[in-house]
């Protein structure tokens, strides 16, 4: 049982570290063959409806894993940023400070 659990938990990152690195796949409907519109007999040369011409569709998931992703990276990254400009202050000796 627990090495069930495991292994779900394991194909579970494997999959969110999959969809970090390729947040998009091939649009369903033209399967990314360009000029195809399939579902129109009048216009059969144009672009998709599903994707709009892009090829491209956002994978399942995708936009969750990528809002989690940015909102813990996102709290650190503003952090380093703040002591960078911090320091960059301190080093040159900002006009404010000498107030």
């Amino acid at each position: 049982m627990i090495a069930a659990i495991l292994i779900a938990v394991a194909a579970l990152a494997v999959r969110c570290l999959y969809l970090l690195k390729y947040p998009f796949g091939p649009c369903r409907k033209c399967r990314a063959h360009p000029g195809a519109n399939k579902g129109s007999n009048s216009k059969r040369w144009g672009q998709c409806k599903a994707c709009g011409g892009t090829k491209q569709r956002r994978r399942f998931g995708a936009t969750a894993v990528h809002r989690f992703w940015w909102s813990v990276a996102g709290e650190s990254l503003h952090q380093r940023r703040k002591e960078h400009v911090k320091a960059a202050r301190e080093k040159a000796g900002h006009p404010d400070e000498k107030l």
